[in-house]
């Protein structure tokens, strides 16, 4: 089984609106050359969030996965380090 934050993100398969519903959103065009993108809670800590979505992939959630790899690689070790290989 491949890890989930290394599949390729699938465009139609993710919708904010349903992160949004969850507490969750992805920022993009942060870090110091605006090229990173962040997963951060809307009502809850980031590291919250990180589970939730985390736990989803784990799970098999197509969208959860794709949301994932859409993150910059310093946060998918960020969150690899906080909750291990998925």
């Amino acid at each position: 089984m491949s890890d989930p934050l290394e599949r390729p993100a699938q465009a139609h398969a993710f919708d904010l609106k349903q992160a949004h519903e969850e507490g969750w959103t992805l920022l993009e065009g942060c870090g110091p050359d605006n090229d990173e993108t962040h997963l951060v809670g809307l009502h809850c800590s980031d590291p919250q969030a990180w589970w939730r979505v985390a736990t989803k992939a784990r799970e098999g959630s197509a969208y959860h996965c794709d949301a994932l790899a859409r993150l910059s690689e310093g946060e998918r070790e960020q969150i690899r380090l906080r909750f291990g290989p998925l």
